[in-house]
């Protein structure tokens, strides 16, 4: 139930980026922000911190990579195509 809480989480987050980063772009025209490559970034750290808090607690680290391999690329994959999407 968490993993899919904070894949929820995350795909919130990624369409976060991408709308204030729409909105920073349409009001400050001069510099084009992406959105999904800063949540791409942001995701990646918090997936890794999350990962390595988890090893810590003493679960498995095959068991965390392949959740955190899930958690991370949903949101990720999200963002990019949102980012992707926008640029056409």
């Amino acid at each position: 139930m968490r993993t899919l809480l904070v894949i929820v989480i995350g795909i919130a987050f990624a369409v976060a980026f991408q709308r204030v980063a729409a909105k920073v772009n349409k009001r400050y025209g001069a510099r084009k922000i992406d959105g999904g490559y800063w949540f791409i970034g942001l995701w990646l750290a918090f997936t890794l911190v999350d990962f390595a808090v988890g090893v810590a607690a003493g679960h498995g680290a095959l068991l965390e990579v392949a959740i955190h391999a899930l958690v991370f690329a949903v949101p990720a994959a999200l963002a990019w195509y949102l980012s992707r999407r926008r640029a056409m």
